[in-house]
C-alpha cells in the first residue's frame, strides 16, 4: 500500500514538473528558447518597462544572410528601437539562415503569416501598427513581405537590400508605406541606379505600386542621410528613400528613427485585418 502511494506521489510530482516545463515552453520566448511554428522557429522580445497588458506595435526583423533569429535580439540597434518606441521585436529565422524572397511562390511569406498569428496568441498586439525591417537579404525579405503580404503590415523600414528586376514585379496586396535606406558604395547588394546615377529608381517598385509622381515631394536630411519622400501618392501611401555614401551597413540610428517616424505616420487600414488590437489567447502571453 505504501509503495503504491509513493508511486502515485512520484507520478503526480513528475507530472506537475512536466506540466510546468511545458507551460514555460509554450510561453513567450527569446534568446534562451525559440517559439515554434510547425518545424520553423522565431524569437520575440517585449520592450523594457512594458506593463504586460498594453497592446504592442510590432517590429518584425529579418536577419541577414547566415545570421539567425538570435542576432536581432542581441543587436543594440534593434533593441534601442523597440525600447525607445515601446514595440515588440519579432525575429523569424530563415531556413539554412537565409530567405526565400526571389519569387512570389516561396516558402517564407506563408511562414511570416503563421508567425504573426502565433505572436498574437502569445502577446497583445496592435495589428494596425506592424512594421518590418531587415538588413541585406533580410531587407529584400521585407520587400517581398510588403509586396505579397501588405495586408498584414503598415510599412517597411529596410536597409541595404532590394528585389531585383523591379519592373517585372507586381504587388498583389497593393500599396504599402516604405522607408528604405541604401548606400552608394554598397558592393554586396548594390543600390539600383538610373541614368547619371539617379538613386530614385531604387524604389521604382514602390513608386509605381503606390501611384507616386516621378519626382519626390520633399528632400531633407534625416539622421544625417539624404532623404527624399513621395508623400502625395494617389494611393495615400508614402515612399521614402534615404541614401548615404557608405557601403553595406545599417546606419546607426536608422531603425530607431525610422520606427519612430513610422509609428507617427503609418497605420494599416482598419478594414485590412479586422480589429486593431488582439488580446492573447493564453495567460502565458503576458510574461516577458
Amino acid at each position: 500500500m505504501k509503495s503504491t502511494a509513493l508511486f502515485a506521489l512520484l507520478f503526480l510530482v513528475s507530472g506537475t514538473s512536466a506540466a510546468v516545463a511545458e507551460s514555460k515552453h509554450d510561453g513567450p520566448c527569446g534568446l534562451e528558447a525559440a517559439c515554434s511554428v510547425g518545424e520553423r522557429i522565431y524569437r520575440a522580445k517585449a520592450p523594457e518597462n512594458w506593463d504586460g497588458k498594453e497592446a504592442l506595435p510590432v517590429l518584425i526583423h529579418f536577419h541577414g544572410w547566415k545570421r539567425d533569429s538570435k542576432h536581432p535580439l542581441k543587436n543594440p540597434k534593434a533593441l534601442n528601437a523597440i525600447n525607445g518606441n515601446g514595440a515588440l521585436l519579432v525575429a523569424p529565422e530563415g531556413l539554412h539562415r537565409t530567405w526565400d524572397f526571389w519569387e512570389r511562390d516561396n516558402r517564407d511569406v506563408p511562414f511570416v503569416r503563421a508567425v504573426l498569428e502565433d505572436v498574437a496568441k502569445r502577446y497583445p498586439i496592435d495589428r494596425s501598427r506592424i512594421f518590418a525591417t531587415g538588413f541585406s537579404y533580410g531587407s529584400a525579405m521585407a520587400w517581398r513581405v510588403a509586396c505579397d503580404a501588405g495586408d498584414l503590415i503598415a510599412g517597411i523600414l529596410p536597409a541595404a537590400g532590394t528585389l531585383y528586376r523591379q519592373d517585372a514585379i507586381t504587388c498583389p496586396t497593393g500599396p504599402v508605406n516604405v522607408m528604405h535606406v541604401h548606400g552608394f558604395k554598397d558592393n554586396l547588394m548594390k543600390m539600383p541606379l538610373g541614368p547619371d546615377g539617379d538613386p530614385n529608381v531604387a524604389v521604382n517598385l514602390w513608386r509605381r505600386t503606390n501611384l507616386c509622381a516621378g519626382e519626390p515631394d520633399t528632400s531633407e536630411i534625416v539622421n544625417g542621410h539624404d532623404c527624399r519622400t513621395w508623400s502625395s501618392c494617389q494611393s495615400g501611401k508614402e515612399v521614402m528613400l534615404c541614401v548615404h555614401d557608405r557601403g553595406h551597413i545599417v546606419p546607426k540610428g536608422w531603425i530607431d528613427n525610422a520606427l519612430s517616424i513610422a509609428l507617427q505616420r503609418y497605420r494599416l487600414d482598419p478594414g485590412a485585418h479586422g480589429s486593431k488590437s488582439v488580446e492573447p489567447e493564453s495567460s502565458t502571453a503576458l510574461a516577458n
